[in-house]
């Protein structure tokens, strides 16, 4: 009776990266492979121990952006435009047995623009206290070729550093995913190459002690006459990774709430010194008051932050008006 009222748990995964790192080409190919082996299965023979994996849109507009993506490919042979706006997609987690097949878990990605993976950014602060994993992308190909990009994975390691300082003494899974690995030497070279550039980086998260993992993703076009296809090697093995870490998390009880961590952290210097120093709504004339943000400030740097709160009503009156019904009752008796 209870698995009939059993509701699967929901994932938040933030990712983090640069504009133009492959956040939503890898996202596309990823999705790709999933339907790729879902529509495969069928040919394998299905005994007790055969159990397959796979995601699905769970909305049927982010299912249709995919598939718009995946063809904008898929006609033209080239890779999408860098993402311009977030967008939220939810996919449910399925896993096949035999003839059955249940929902997992729920996955709920945030897809944005580069330039809005930033702490200083209060939208991005919201995301990241509501997650519950992490994915990092680097362009290998930058990385390995084009020395100006130490600047930037300068920068994606201090905003790294940022959630670090959040995650401490938590479950909080990390997916570091190097994109463009198709452009490197393939096998142990190319992956030695991408260490070697990255030692900082591998450093900061090692000190943390963090349960983190590193991906090699190769997302090639093809052509073949005069039909792409689009190419996703082990693309999948990424999601099946920290589902399966976020899955024993929450059946052991060992889920992080970085909301309730993150109230007085502040994301600038990585104090835990925050103050409120005020509260934002409106309607406060008509006697109610919505709260809808507050705002705090940092003691050590003086940074702000806001914090997005439930949207609440607040009567300024109740306590007065209750106090006046007391009376009337007690003059009554």
């Amino acid at each position: 009776m209870s698995s009939l009222f059993f509701l699967p748990p929901t994932f938040n995964i933030l990712s983090l990266g640069e504009r133009g790192s492959g956040k939503t080409v890898f996202l596309v190919g990823s999705y790709a492979e999933f339907q790729k082996t879902q529509e495969n299965s069928p040919d394998k023979p299905e005994t007790s121990d055969y159990q397959h994996l796979w995601f699905e849109c769970q909305h049927h507009n982010e299912k249709s952006l995919l598939n718009n993506i995946l063809q904008y490919v898929l006609k033209k042979g080239v890779y999408p435009p860098p993402t311009l706006k977030i967008t939220d997609f939810h996919f449910a987690f399925k896993q096949k047995k035999a003839d059955r097949s249940n929902i997992l878990c729920f996955i709920r990605w945030w897809d944005m623009p580069g330039e809005f993976c930033n702490f200083n950014n209060p939208y991005y602060q919201e995301m990241g206290t509501n997650s519950q994993g992490c994915c990092v992308f680097i362009n290998a190909n930058r990385l390995v070729n084009d020395p100006a990009y130490t600047e930037n994975l300068t920068k994606i390691t201090s905003q790294l550093t940022i959630l670090l300082s959040l995650v401490q003494d938590v479950e909080y899974p990390f997916s570091i995913i190097f994109t463009q690995c198709d452009l490197l030497p393939p096998g142990e070279i190319g992956q030695k190459q991408i260490t070697d550039k990255c030692q900082d980086l591998i450093t900061t998260l090692d000190e943390a002690n963090i349960n983190y993992q590193c991906f090699y993703s190769a997302i090639t076009i093809s052509r073949e006459k005069k039909e792409f296809s689009l190419i996703s090697k082990d693309s999948s093995s990424v999601f099946l990774w920290l589902v399966t870490k976020l899955y024993e998390d929450y059946q052991q009880g060992k889920l992080p709430n970085l909301k309730i961590a993150s109230i007085l952290h502040c994301f600038r210097c990585g104090s835990n010194h925050l103050q409120p120093s005020q509260r934002l709504g409106f309607l406060k004339k008509l006697g109610f008051w919505i709260t809808l943000r507050k705002k705090y400030r940092c003691r050590d740097c003086g940074a702000s932050k806001i914090e997005f709160l439930p949207f609440t009503w607040l009567n300024k009156f109740q306590s007065s008006f209750g106090s006046s019904k007391k009376r009337k009752r007690s003059r009554r008796k």
